[in-house]
């Protein structure tokens, strides 16, 4: 029974139900043709401009100024409901748009009703671990080779000077970490040649991710390339790479239950729209003059 009751669409049933009641029920007055002309202000409502006017002023508002108050609520109100009875709402983007969002607002506050319980955020952290995994760090030096400024020869020279390099290795045993602008590489301001336990996102900001793609495959311990980024190309010499590691419920719990909350809204949305959306038959009207590819061609929402 318990679980019956954490159920989200449990309370989009009950909900669903409660609107069209009222809706049939305004339905069922209005019928006549007659709007309401009987407007009731109550005690809740002039709390609310009282309250509002405290958080805005740091101070509680004069009579003369909750008078003033409460003639602005009247007159909004009535130039709401005679735009209501002119029909002004529809057709409105605007309007719509912000219908549509309040009516999404009611199912995500049901949906986070609950606070989660441990066992419920465990669940979700290793059913999506990819959105909390750290990211994985590496430790770099490159050469950077100016495409613009070498031409047609740049895939070249990095080669050539990729080549010198794996031949020193060999020869010495020992890493080479030449960079001397003229004589290897090519000056790259903003940017350095060395990168020490820096994570993909800081490298990506730097070099682009497309460098950090080709850097992921690389081996360990030798230099290679040419690699291509935004910049132009470059020969890499990948000394460590720690991938990333999933932290502990206990250490990232807010952040778990941030994402938690914000897949329940989503998934509340779509359970009380699939409920509305069962009610309506859509008939999607062929376009009479714009010829689209049978590849594109229209289908029923």
């Amino acid at each position: 029974m318990k679980s019956l009751l954490r159920e989200p669409l449990l309370y989009f049933l009950l909900l669903g139900g409660l609107m069209f009641g009222v809706y049939s029920l305004i339905a069922d007055n209005s019928s006549d043709g007659q709007q309401p002309t009987e407007l009731v202000i109550t005690n809740g409502q002039v709390d609310a401009l009282i309250q509002g006017f405290e958080k805005a002023r740091q101070r509680l508002p004069s009579q003369q100024e909750l008078d003033g108050l409460l003639q602005d609520f009247v007159r909004e109100e009535i130039m709401y409901r005679e735009a209501l009875a002119m029909g002004l709402d529809r057709d409105d983007p605007i309007v719509r748009r912000r219908l549509q969002q309040k009516l999404e607002f009611i199912s995500e506050d049901i949906a986070t009703l609950d606070e989660p319980t441990d066992a419920e955020l465990q669940a979700f952290l290793e059913e999506n671990p990819d959105r909390f995994r750290q990211p994985i760090r590496f430790t770099l030096d490159h050469i950077y080779f100016n495409a613009n400024a070498r031409g047609d020869s740049v895939r070249s020279d990095a080669e050539l000077l990729l080549s010198s390099l794996r031949e020193k290795d060999n020869q010495s045993g020992s890493i080479s970490t030449v960079n001397s602008p003229g004589q290897s590489g090519d000056p790259l301001l903003m940017t350095q040649s060395h990168f020490d336990m820096a994570n993909e996102i800081e490298i990506s900001a730097a070099l682009g991710p497309q460098f950090v793609e080709s850097v992921r495959e690389l081996p360990i311990g030798r230099w290679q390339g040419p690699i291509e980024s935004g910049l132009g190309l470059h020969l890499v010499f990948l000394s460590d790479r720690v991938e990333g590691d999933l932290p502990p419920l206990t250490e990232i719990r807010n952040t778990v239950k941030r994402e938690w909350e914000a897949t329940k809204r989503e998934q509340a949305n779509d359970v009380f729209y699939g409920a509305m959306r069962e009610r309506y038959t859509v008939t999607l009207a062929a376009p009479e003059s714009v010829e689209v590819s049978p590849s594109q061609g229209a289908s029923t929402p």
